[in-house]
């Protein structure tokens, strides 16, 4: 299976253990009877129901799923070879149609 395969599965896997532990938290949200916490209602909610982990997993998925369908050019950005084939083209342009600069 190719690297966009693999994200797509793992992109999908994340959306649905989202969704799955999403409802079962939302269902216990009116159970809770702690109003204000550092975390808020809905996680309380999802730590008393037992899906933080699954819940950290889904996000985990999700993100890593999406890194794997970014397209390979946005990763040669960060390696500069973006950068040097714009300026090979300006370079390019410039010798066709000279600097208009000077």
């Amino acid at each position: 299976m190719n690297r966009q395969g693999i994200g797509a599965v793992l992109l999908f896997a994340g959306i649905v253990l989202y969704g799955m532990i999403h409802i079962g938290t939302i269902m216990h949200l009116p159970d809770v009877t702690i109003w204000s916490n550092q975390w808020g209602r809905y996680l309380q909610s999802a730590f008393e129901t037992g899906g933080i982990i699954g819940l950290i997993l889904a996000i985990l998925l999700f993100i890593i799923g999406v890194t794997l369908l970014l397209p390979r050019p946005l990763a040669d950005l960060s390696k500069g070879r973006l950068m040097k084939e714009i300026s090979e083209r300006n370079r390019e342009f410039d010798e066709k149609y000279g600097n208009q600069n000077n």
